[in-house]
Order: structure tokens, then C-alpha cells, then sequence
């Protein structure tokens, strides 16, 4: 979908004070992992992964998003779903940090009983309500869409003890895929996830993680979001952790608005 679609907001859905589900009124036929440019005529356009089928959650951070948390109701003008999603294949485990767990839920609310399955979620954030989703993965896993697996598989951490396990997500003990393992959420937290499964014996061909860069166009054209040669938006934002985990700007150095390279805080304590 190159032009735009004005997708009419049914239904906003509040996680925490700084995190919203926007649900809209038309199926975007993505798949799980992409993305969508959101765009507020006369303000500006961002770039939104996909929640589910028909909803985008947002993470209030700026001018933009502070605008669209304004919206009651009303429309959204939509373009996409852009990039590449999450490999469509096998029994695989979700790791998400804060907001990241939004592109991870996808891989349960988009997904055909047939297709990709997952055997645990692990979530991750300062306090239980950073854990956006957390009663709907609980009552997916003991549902009869995944029959060998319960909540037990649904492993919840967070930083000042709320809620699960106290710690890191680097703390929790992560259920074995079967296949894969996909991971969102701050690029230091991914990477340090991505390491910690390698040291447990985890081909790095099997690790899956979401890149989030600057992005303007959405399909290639400005390389506002280039990535060590890499465009994000057509290149990603799935990238296979043997494919970036050496590469100059990984957990190094993103551009700005202008363009300008800056250092990454990569800071993970």
C-alpha cells in the first residue's frame, strides 16, 4: 500500500500513561514485524510497528506522538505495511523490552493457528505496567491456540521487583525455542539478550531482532535510516543477528533527523 488509507480509529486502548493501542477499521495485511508510516496532515509522519492486524501501539516520546495522544477519535492516515517481518515458520520464543513487546504480540494476533507458533514470551520493564499485553499472552498461552503450552511459558520480569522476576531481562530464564528466537526492544537490551543466548549454546542464525532507526520515506529513498549499508525500512527492521552483530553502527551509531551520525547510548545496567 504506496498511497495513504484513511483508516478510521475505532477504539484506543490505554496500557499506561505513556503507551496507547490504536485500533483501526481496516485489516493492513501485514505481516508480523512490519511496519506502517502514520502520518497527521499538516504535522508530520513516523514510522509504527504493527501491533496486530488492525492496530499500531504507541509509545508517547515527542511533538508527534504527544499529537496523536490528543486523538479521541476520528482518522489516521496510514501508508504500508513496509519492510520485512519475522520468519513465518516453527514453534519460536518472543523476548520483549517495554514498548518492543507491541511488535512481538503481533506474532500471536496475526498469526493462523497453522503458521508461526511460539513456545514462551518473555517480557520486560521497570514496573509491571510497562508489561503492555501481559494479560492478553497469558490468556493466549492457556488457550487451545498453543495445546502444549501454559502461562508458565510467559515469563515476566521487572526491574524494581512489581511484578515476576526482579532484574533484567538478561535475568529471566528464557523458554527454548524450537526454532527461533525474536527479540524488540532497546537495541543495548537486544543485544545483551542476543549475547546471553549464544553463551547458552543459541546459533546466532536462530536470533531474530528488530532494528529501529530514524526513518522519513519508509521505502529506500532517503537513507535517513541507513544501517552499515543497510536500509532499515526495506533491509529490516527483521535482521538476522549474524548479519548485523559485527557491524560498525549496531549499539554504535544512528542518524538523526539531518542525517548526522551520533553515538548510540549503549549503556545496559
Amino acid at each position: 500500500m504506496n498511497s495513504y488509507y484513511h483508516a478510521h480509529i475505532e477504539e484506543i486502548i490505554e496500557h499506561n500513561k505513556d503507551t496507547k493501542s490504536f485500533i483501526l477499521d481496516t485489516d493492513l495485511k501485514a505481516d508480523p514485524g512490519q511496519f506502517v508510516m502514520a502520518w497527521l496532515p499538516g504535522f508530520d509522519e513516523k514510522p509504527f510497528s504493527l501491533s496486530g492486524k488492525n492496530m499500531v501501539t504507541v509509545k508517547k516520546v515527542g511533538p508527534f506522538t504527544e499529537k496523536l495522544f490528543e486523538k479521541s477519535r476520528g482518522y489516521l492516515d496510514i501508508r504500508g505495511p513496509y519492510g520485512n517481518g519475522f520468519p513465518n515458520i516453527g514453534m519460536n520464543t518472543a523476548i520483549g523490552g517495554g514498548s518492543g513487546i507491541a511488535s512481538l504480540i503481533s506474532l500471536l494476533s496475526m498469526d493462523e493457528p497453522s503458521a508461526t507458533s511460539l513456545t514462551g514470551f518473555v517480557l520486560a520493564g521497570k514496573t509491571k505496567s510497562d508489561l503492555i499485553f501481559l494479560e492478553q499472552i497469558i490468556k493466549t498461552f492457556e488457550s487451545s491456540y498453543i495445546t502444549d503450552h501454559s502461562s508458565k511459558n510467559v515469563i515476566a520480569v521487572t526491574e524494581e521487583g512489581s511484578y515476576g522476576t526482579k532484574g533484567l531481562v538478561t535475568d529471566a530464564v528464557i523458554p527454548e525455542a524450537e526454532h527461533n528466537y525474536y527479540i524488540c526492544g532497546p537495541e543495548p537490551m537486544m543485544e545483551n539478550v542476543a549475547e546471553k543466548l549464544i553463551s547458552q549454546g543459541i546459533d546466532s542464525k536462530k536470533i531474530y531482532l528488530s532494528i529501529e532507526r530514524y526513518m522519513k520515506c519508509g521505502i529506500g529513498i532517503c537513507g535517513n535510516c541507513s544501517f552499515s549499508g543497510y536500509r532499515v525500512c526495506t533491509d529490516g527492521p527483521i535482521f538476522r543477528y549474524d548479519k548485523i552483530q559485527d557491524l560498525p553502527h549496531f549499539n554504535k551509531l544512528k542518524r538523526t533527523r539531518t542525517g548526522e551520525l551520533i553515538k548510540f547510548n549503549n549503556i545496559y545496567k
